[in-house]
């Protein structure tokens, strides 16, 4: 299979789960600045890169990639991970540069309905969703354990040595149910998106779990409420559910910026 040069803006990173056959993958899925499509990255070994090929959200990397024709889906690659560098980094917090990533990521925007239309006909598995009201980011109680065939997993990865710490299991899931549009009837996507597994774990570590809960629910559903933000949501689908999208990643400029893109 033929390998090509690709220039990726990162979008999205999940939390990291136990691969049987990856040890631990982290779900990565970008924008090629060439094709203006979204890529999904696969497998991505996040804890082993080294440092100069490790990357944040809203990094532009480069890196050679090739067309994971296995995957049955067809925006996903394989990275060479050590092909990985990292050359640019929209950063955050200031409007301009709210502006210069709506340049990029919203021309992409649909709705939930299309999305699982094109995945129904092979189109792509991923894409961009806005949020049209009734946004509510729901935290439900989950095990605290990793299944026994996951336990299995990192048990081994144990016995390899490495300077990695345990993966955590979080105790909770996180879902969103919105509206994407006017005449939308609603939906609820579960959501994978590391920023949100990390501030729980930030917070649990120094309050108490449902004070930690409490604060992720604040979060998301006050400092990041539609009054506040334009919500709109990565979605992707898992390569054995063609068309079952859950919430990959979160984009949240401010309402503000909206206009000048």
């Amino acid at each position: 299979m033929a390998s090509e040069k690709g220039r990726i803006l990162i979008t999205v990173k999940t939390y990291p789960n136990p691969s049987a056959k990856y040890e631990e993958t982290v779900c990565t899925a970008g924008i090629d600045l060439t094709t203006k499509r979204f890529v999904r990255l696969y497998p991505i070994r996040f804890r082993e890169l080294p440092f100069e090929s490790s990357f944040e959200e809203w990094d532009i990397v480069e890196l050679t990639l090739t067309h994971r024709t296995q995957d049955g889906r067809g925006d996903t690659f394989t990275p060479d991970h050590d092909s990985i560098r990292v050359v640019d980094h929209l950063s955050t917090g200031k409007r301009r540069d709210w502006l210069e990533r709506n340049r990029i990521v919203l021309p992409l925007v649909s709705t939930l309905e299309d999305l699982v239309a094109r995945a129904e006909r092979g189109e792509g598995s991923l894409g961009i969703v806005r949020v049209n009201r009734d946004v509510e980011l729901i935290v439900r109680p989950d095990s605290s354990h990793w299944t026994a065939e996951q336990e299995g997993i990192l048990r081994q990865q144990s016995l390899l040595g490495g300077n990695r710490q345990p993966l955590e299991k979080v105790p909770l899931t996180f879902h969103y149910r919105f509206h994407c549009c006017e005449d939308c009837r609603g939906h609820g996507l579960q959501v994978l998106d590391w920023e949100v597994y990390q501030l729980y774990r930030g917070q649990a570590a120094k309050r108490s779990p449902p004070e930690a809960a409490e604060d992720v629910r604040t979060k998301y559903n006050v400092e990041l409420s539609p009054r506040r933000r334009a919500i709109h949501l990565f979605a992707g689908t898992h390569c054995l559910r063609q068309a079952q999208f859950s919430a990959i990643g979160i984009y949240y400029p401010p309402s503000a910026a909206m206009p000048l893109v």
